[in-house]
């Protein structure tokens, strides 16, 4: 049991903040039915990456390469083999709302028993030509398409999931295969694209098979501009030990400048009995959680992550939900009331915030399970405070702020528990550059902390 205080100096800049608040799938889902646009405008999501994107609404339909390119055996130099519809709308409404794409090269993952498009490619030379195309479509307006600059392209997702499983659900081949096809895709795109981050290959966790594949990469002088990986968990030093070891291993095979992007994550407690954190990862504790695993990725050696997952259909998705069930078309693009926000929304908005405020700031906590996050602009300034499974012996929570911009005339707390969204708790007139609030602190909660 402890006592908490918070001391943060505004003066003591330490960075910049990261864009840790991506997510898995843009703003309009289950085929534009649901359109969640202005809840993605105000958290101010930074970038959105494409997996498993409406599945398993109109999975075959967007973003994978059976998908995109039908038959594989088609002339993949013709824009007539290409089928990029409905892709490039759900693309435009996430370039609408201001965030950046990761595009996965691939397929999504295949649950049911038969597996159709997971299997590796009968021609790896051709599946990486398919690729280019596809990059030319989305930057150089090939085939009718557009100049929107997309920069990083993922090769695959999870290969090395369900190893020792007979059935596997998104790699059926070998390991040996993988790296054929990983090496020949990443070799010609960034041959054909050298400014853009080709990268990969979002592991599923599992380190021993990331060492084997980036001593195979390194041996074949493969290019990896950004590295990939996923975790699911309800321990934040988990995260914080997974995200060591991957730089680690990036360091020992001589990709020491290769980005980290943790592209996938949620809370989950144990995959044996999933239904307890389906429950909890929408609620408060999923959003305390998220705002405590945002501060952790702040001072990690990732430069981004995406959570997994914003489309509102999926049980995975904690920052909104459906609110009124409707059938929609694209003649419907204004769905407010559809949709509101749930407890993780809250841990989101507040990191975004700070994002926009731009510069990291020293913060420090005596607690163990009170995460904080600070930072600012030139006239103004914030703070994230998260508890999550702290113990206290006292609530009571003494909070120190040195430095506050002069601009700044006005201090807000809000808070987000159980029973409160965000609420505005308390509003202070600044008279000095230093100021002291206390605060009562229980686990479960989010505050941020606005000197406007």
């Amino acid at each position: 049991m402890q006592n908490a205080s918070i001391k943060v100096d505004f003066s003591k800049v330490c960075g910049r903040i990261k864009p840790m608040h991506g997510v898995n799938s843009g703003p309009r889902t289950k085929v534009f039915t649901y359109n969640a646009s202005k809840l993605f405008t105000d958290i101010g999501i930074p970038m959105c990456r494409l997996h498993d994107v409406e599945y398993p609404y109109g999975s075959g339909e967007f973003v994978d390469i059976h998908c995109v390119f039908k038959n594989f055996d088609a002339d993949e130099n013709d824009p007539a083999s290409y089928d990029f519809g409905l892709t490039d709308k759900y693309i435009e409404a996430i370039r609408d709302v201001g965030a950046d794409v990761m595009y996965r090269l691939g397929e999504s993952i295949e649950h049911a028993p038969v597996k159709r498009y997971i299997h590796p490619p009968k021609d790896y030379a051709k599946w990486a030509r398919i690729c280019e195309h596809i990059i030319r479509h989305y930057n150089e307006g090939w085939a009718d398409g557009y100049r929107w600059n997309i920069t990083y392209w993922e090769i695959w997702n999870e290969p090395d999931l369900d190893i020792s499983r007979e059935t596997k659900k998104m790699w059926s081949g070998s390991e040996e295969q993988f790296y054929g096809l990983y090496e020949t895709a990443a070799k010609h795109l960034k041959s054909c694209f050298p400014s853009l981050k080709i990268g990969g290959p979002a592991i599923a966790g599992n380190l021993a098979w990331a060492d084997r594949f980036l001593k195979a990469m390194s041996e074949r002088e493969t290019p990896i501009d950004f590295f990939s990986w996923h975790k699911y968990s309800s321990d934040i030093s988990a995260y914080v030990k997974h995200d060591a070891a991957v730089y680690d291993l990036l360091v020992k095979y001589g990709y020491a400048n290769a980005e980290i992007f943790l592209d996938e994550w949620n809370y989950m407690e144990n995959w044996g009995n999933q239904p307890p954190s389906f429950k909890k990862l929408v609620g408060m504790t999923g959003a305390a959680f998220c705002a405590a695993a945002l501060t952790a990725f702040q001072r990690s050696h990732l430069s981004g992550a995406e959570y997994f997952e914003a489309d509102v259909i999926k049980e995975w998705c904690g920052l909104f939900e459906v609110e009124d069930m409707s059938i929609d078309s694209l003649a419907h693009k204004d769905s407010k009331g559809k949709l509101k926000p749930r407890k993780p929304f809250y841990a989101f908005s507040s990191f975004g915030s700070l994002y926009r405020l731009g510069k990291e700031c020293e913060s420090i906590s005596t607690a163990e399970g009170v995460y904080t996050l600070a930072a600012r602009s030139e006239s103004s300034a914030g703070v994230m405070l998260a508890s999550y499974h702290s113990e206290l012996s006292d609530p009571s929570c003494e909070i120190t702020l040195e430095n506050i911009p002069e601009e700044a005339t006005v201090l807000r707390v809000y808070l987000t528990d159980e029973n409160n969204d965000n609420t505005l708790e308390r509003e202070i007139k600044i008279t000095e550059k230093t100021l002291t609030l206390t605060l009562t602190l229980s686990d479960e909660q989010i505050r941020l902390i606005a000197a406007e």
